[in-house]
């Protein structure tokens, strides 16, 4: 794997991100998260770092992008991080003054496209609204539109490598082929360069690094722990096609986990926590904090 930049979580971002989350009075709808020493995780804890894809070959692209990124220091990205969280578990959202709102991506035909595919639905990465503020941008779908911690990076990049902006709300599984395909010639959606990954397209270098973390049932027996050994004979779910789905095989043996079949969303996963048919499920800190904090599911 290439050398790349990891972006630490601050001081601040944890505690925002990571305290406010076990504050929940004790019922049994409600999920809290549990954190575990990450070292424990081996060569996968480097996979909890996430970057933008591009086409195979497209090194001139790679450059740009990674020279935008290289001017957000750490405190920008975790500040931005915060920000999304709070507006992804938000009732309303008051707009930033003097900033424009967005119905229909604005073009420059003198400038190229950034054509930027994601889920928007992996929420404080990215999510729909069906109401245009001063933090979204409009999809490819009518009356929906784009925010998250992902957008804003794809808004910052686009600006800064002097390209238009254009964004494509698409299945997580269809991201990789439609780079291959020219429908989209960049993915900024919680992607992990992974082995895996390259050998179909390149990455650029990280622009968030997290940690992973399980969400479990407030009142479970498993609320209290802090170490992965009390997971014995527990029932651990993720959504299918990503690394933290992943890094559960590597417990089986070794916990005496069981892996449940990963499910379409983090959504879905955090509700078979809520419904009792798993009893906890893998996710990135903000993911996590974001499904505990607004019961985004």
């Amino acid at each position: 794997m290439k050398k790349t930049l990891l972006i630490a979580i601050s001081t601040l971002a944890l505690s925002v991100l990571g305290t406010t989350t076990t504050s929940c009075s004790a019922t049994s709808s409600k999920l809290t998260i549990v954190h575990f020493d990450q070292t424990i995780l081996g060569e996968a804890q480097k996979d909890l770092s996430v970057s933008v894809g591009i086409k195979k070959g497209n090194s001139e692209l790679q450059t740009l992008i990674n020279g935008a990124l290289a001017t957000l220091d750490s405190s920008t990205r975790n500040e931005l991080m915060i920000a999304a969280t709070e507006r992804s578990t938000a009732t309303s959202i008051k707009n930033e003054e003097g900033k424009p709102i967005y119905t229909v991506a604005p073009h420059d035909d003198s400038k190229p496209d950034l054509i930027v595919g994601l889920e928007c639905n992996y929420s404080p990465f990215n999510w729909t609204e069906t109401k245009a503020n001063t933090y979204t941008y409009p999809t490819n779908l009518n009356n929906q539109y784009a925010d998250g911690y992902d957008v804003q990076i794809a808004k910052y990049v686009a600006d800064y490598i002097g390209y238009n902006l254009i964004i494509k709300k698409l299945e997580w599984e269809v991201l990789i082929p439609s780079l291959e395909n020219n429908t989209i010639n960049a993915v900024i959606a919680g992607m992990t360069d992974t082995e895996e990954r390259r050998q179909s397209i390149d990455f650029t270098d990280p622009y968030y690094t997290s940690e992973l973390v399980l969400v479990v049932k407030e009142d479970s027996k498993y609320a209290s722990s802090n170490s992965l050994s009390d997971f014995s004979g527990a029932r651990i779910v993720s959504q299918v096609s990503t690394v933290t789905n992943d890094i559960i095989d590597t417990w089986v043996n070794e916990y005496n986990v069981n892996h449940l079949a990963p499910l379409d969303t983090f959504a879905t996963c955090a509700l078979a926590v809520k419904n009792g048919s798993a009893d906890a499920m893998t996710a990135e800190l903000p993911v996590a904090t974001a499904i505990v904090q607004g019961n985004n599911i």
